[in-house]
């Protein structure tokens, strides 16, 4: 039973062997590929060294078998398979490289000590110490010449045999299976004819080798297969042909590096592109954290670098455009979008760290995998801009139509003002027909008809200011007090609205002559007396509007005319009048809107938002301009400036 249990004992060396090289090989991911590579060299050399040592098993009777070639040499050869499988033709040629390099290696160093073994001088230049030595690396450097042969044989065996039987689509173990054993065949002809030229008793060899082999081959088979069943994902041969390790093989080997270094240089050129387009790029993993980002993403978030995001959660950054926390539905294997949202194109706000400068994105949300892993992939354009150009064209738009039903409005006013003041003067002519031809002798009655006069006189008035209001800027030019402008607008305010509110105005003494429409001023000046009045409203205390007319230079306040004015600008051409309350005042983005045509701080139904327009308007065609001072809680002041008039006989 000797023989069996040698059998035994080669059978579990052996898988011991490849058992030991496809941990390592497992393991590659995580330790490195260096430990599996060195432990494939150290075999190599091993197995030189146990067949240059001829240690022999017996199978049955006087059939025997090397160990070397069988139990150490095969597990190699299934590692060299396992890694053309696996890692491909470039990986399977660096290992070959290596073990021929190693090959001159030994050759060099084993020629070196077996001259050192008769050298004088040396411990072991005699006795037998000295002789097995030089045996060993004798005979080792012979069964390694006829190795590196065979081996070379299976460099190109190997593959191709694989590859014929993987494209005739023959189960995943006879593609192993045939690869190795006609590997054998082919190689074990070759190294022994190499090793045993001119030997006696060649054939008996060949006889037992080839059936300790065959089994031993079945054997590992069977390892391999079920190696690669555990790892098939890895093992799938992508559209090898079959002659590509010939080829790479003969002068291939260049061409793979070039092949490499362009790879890394496309590989820049992408990382260059990825880093620098305009568009934010952002890879999270399924619960939203950042993987990786490029430059845009960064700036967007006020970043330095991309890196300061990795690892952080992008979605906490994100809201919706109603305010709400941004949340793409995942399924709860967290491996696809939910289909009920199906969240893919969307608008966010984006701010990171600094919320207060917000942006508006739009994003598209996809789902890809990395390293059998699930990503997502979130690419955004900043549309901000694009936003608020879009809300600016619809309020433009919304003004526009608020623009065109005033100016319909204004024509139906001027042709309703027009027929009302026909009808004014119709009373007031038959008025003055009562008292010619019927001159009333009660003093009550001929009051009551002064009283009608008098009041169809104000009507006419008010239908006068209808009128210019729907000539749309045709002025008619005269000169002008602006003594008597204050006046008349301070009658103009009917008593009764006026409760409570103090009017303060002291006239100067002399004239203050304007050139302009008496009717467009007079409502310049109505409108900012109007303004001032329901700006007090809410005052607890007095209510005060102040009416002041000065020079320009005499306004107590830094005079900015607009940049047109400024060439020829001399101040003491210019009159100021000054409307001035204690209402609530304006904040400061009030006072930048609040001569835009259709704002207006009150409340729906109460103002129209054209009164400063048309203030500014106006006196802008009179060649003045407006100025505007508020606080809140304290109170506001409009300074308007007037050219003075040029005397007649000097025009």
């Amino acid at each position: 039973m000797d023989w069996f249990y040698a059998i035994l004992l080669a059978l579990l060396e052996m898988t011991f062997v490849f058992v030991g090289l496809g941990l390592l090989h497992s393991q590659r991911k995580v330790i490195g590929s260096a430990s599996f590579y060195l432990s494939l060299g150290l075999l190599f050399l091993f197995a030189q060294l146990v067949c240059a040592a001829d240690f022999r098993a017996v199978l049955v009777g006087t059939l025997d078998f090397q160990i070397g070639p069988t139990v150490l040499f095969l597990p190699y050869l299934a590692a060299l398979l396992l890694v053309y499988i696996t890692e491909g033709t470039l990986a399977a040629q660096r290992l070959i490289i290596g073990s021929l390099v190693l090959f001159g290696l030994f050759l060099y160093l084993g020629e070196i000590t077996r001259l050192q073994c008769s050298w004088t001088g040396y411990s072991i230049s005699s006795g037998l110490a000295a002789e097995a030595l030089d045996f060993l690396l004798k005979e080792s450097r012979r069964s390694m010449v006829a190795l590196v042969l065979a081996h070379l044989l299976d460099l190109f065996m190997l593959p191709i045999i694989f590859t014929r039987l993987k494209t005739a689509h023959c189960r995943l173990f006879f593609c192993v299976l045939g690869a190795l054993a006609f590997t054998q065949i082919a190689d074990s002809l070759l190294y022994v004819t190499v090793l045993y030229w001119n030997r006696p008793n060649q054939f008996e060899f060949l006889t037992g080798a080839f059936l300790a082999r065959a089994a031993a081959t079945l054997w590992l088979s069977m390892l391999l297969t079920i190696y690669l069943r555990k790892i098939e994902s890895e093992a799938e041969p992508h559209g090898r042909s079959t002659l590509d390790i010939i080829f790479a093989f003969f002068g291939g080997y260049g061409r793979s590096k070039l092949l490499e270094e362009s790879l890394r240089e496309w590989e820049g050129r992408y990382q260059q592109v990825l880093r620098n387009a305009s568009e934010l790029i952002v890879l999270l993993n399924p619960e939203g954290r950042v993987l990786d980002a490029n430059l845009a993403a960064a700036r967007t978030l006020h970043m330095e670098s991309p890196s300061e995001m990795i690892g952080m959660k992008f979605f906490q950054w994100m809201r919706n455009p109603d305010g709400t926390l941004f949340h793409p539905a995942l399924s709860e294997d967290g491996e696809h979008l939910s289909p009920e949202k199906g969240v893919s194109r969307f608008q966010v706000l984006l701010g990171g760290p600094r919320p207060e400068r917000e942006r508006l994105i739009s994003c598209s949300l996809s789902l890809q995998r990395l390293k059998a892993r699930p990503v997502l992939v979130l690419i955004g354009r900043d549309v901000t801009e694009e936003a608020r150009l879009e809300k600016e064209r619809e309020r433009l738009s919304e003004q526009l139509a608020h623009a065109q039903r005033i100016e319909s409005l204004g024509q139906l006013a001027g042709g309703i003002a027009h027929d009302f003041n026909n009808h004014i003067h119709a009373i007031l002519g038959h008025i003055d027909v009562i008292n010619y031809m019927h001159a009333p002798s009660d003093p009550e009655v001929a009051r009551h008809l002064g009283k009608i006069a008098e009041i169809a006189e104000q009507s006419g008035r008010l239908t006068g200011q209808l009128l210019g209001f729907a000539r749309k800027g045709k002025y008619q030019i005269t000169d002008l007090d602006l003594r008597e402008l204050a006046e008349n607008s301070i009658g103009m305010m009917l008593p009764k609205s006026q409760t409570g509110l103090d009017i303060e105005f002291q006239p100067p003494a002399v004239p203050m002559i304007v050139s302009g429409d008496r009717i467009q001023l007079q409502q310049v000046l109505l409108n900012l007396m109007l303004n001032a009045r329901d700006a007090t409203e809410r005052n607890s205390g007095q209510r005060l509007l102040e009416l002041i007319l000065c020079e320009a230079a005499a306004c107590g306040e830094k005079v900015e005319p607009p940049p047109e004015m400024q060439k020829d600008f001399q101040l003491h051409d210019f009159y100021c009048l000054i409307v001035r309350d204690n209402g609530h005042g304006m904040d400061a983005d009030t006072l930048r809107k609040v001569f835009e045509p259709f704002f207006t701080t009150k409340p729906v139904g109460q103002g129209t938002g054209m009164g400063l327009a048309m203030v500014y308007g106006t006196v802008t065609s009179h060649h003045g301009w407006v100025q505007v001072f508020s606080r809140p809680g304290v109170g506001t002041a409009f300074y308007v400036f007037l050219p003075k008039a040029v005397p007649s006989q000097e025009a």
